[in-house]
């Protein structure tokens, strides 16, 4: 009866061991899925990552593009305010403008006023 019982111990272990192989052949199969899943979702993401970097920077560079094209276009309308003079003009500029480019040497000067001296390049 030893015998008997032992095989009968083994073969119930050998089933027990088979149904735990199954067991993690299909736990194997669902982790090497999700592991391709999750390799997928990540390849995605980095692109529209990079899509949206992609998609900024071509926003950017319309906007750069724009503003040139603006800029040519008052040109050739014979419109050449420099960006100088356009900054000067913001009221904020102004009182700097006239720190720096008034004359030293007239102490009574009105600082409400611009002095506009013109130049002649013709010779005499």
């Amino acid at each position: 009866m030893d015998t008997s019982f032992e095989l009968e111990r083994l073969q119930d272990e050998k089933a027990r061991l088979d149904e735990e192989s199954r067991a993690l052949d299909e736990k194997l199969k669902q982790l090497e899925t999700l592991f391709r899943i999750l390799t997928e979702k990540v390849a995605i993401q980095e692109l529209r990552n990079d899509n949206a970097a992609k998609k900024q920077t071509i926003n950017q560079l319309s906007t750069r593009i724009d503003m040139l094209e603006n800029r040519l276009e008052q040109l050739a309308r014979g419109n050449t305010l420099k960006e100088d003079d356009v900054e000067i003009e913001k009221p904020e500029n102004q009182e700097n403008f006239r720190t720096n480019y008034a004359s030293e040497g007239d102490p009574e000067q009105d600082d409400s006023a611009i002095r506009v001296m013109a130049f002649d390049n013709e010779e005499e």
